[in-house]
């Protein structure tokens, strides 16, 4: 039952990083105009730390590179 519970608790985990991942490629591409396939891989492999560190970055940025310049503390 403990294992069970901690399963459940990673994969929530990690259906909640995938959806940032993916909320952030969407703004992304439209602030952007497109995201490289280097970028998105990058996104989506980037612990939540990141991903949030870089959706913060977002409205800031006047480049793609910019975005991805930051770094989460």
């Amino acid at each position: 039952a403990q294992g069970e519970a901690r399963g459940k608790a990673e994969g929530r985990a990690e259906g909640e990083a995938r959806g940032k991942a993916e909320m952030l490629l969407r703004q992304l591409g439209r602030r952007f105009c497109g995201v490289p396939e280097p970028r998105r891989a990058q996104v989506l492999a980037a612990a939540s730390d990141q991903v949030d560190a870089w959706a913060d970055a977002l409205f800031e940025a006047q480049t793609l590179d910019e975005v991805f310049a930051t770094t989460a503390h």
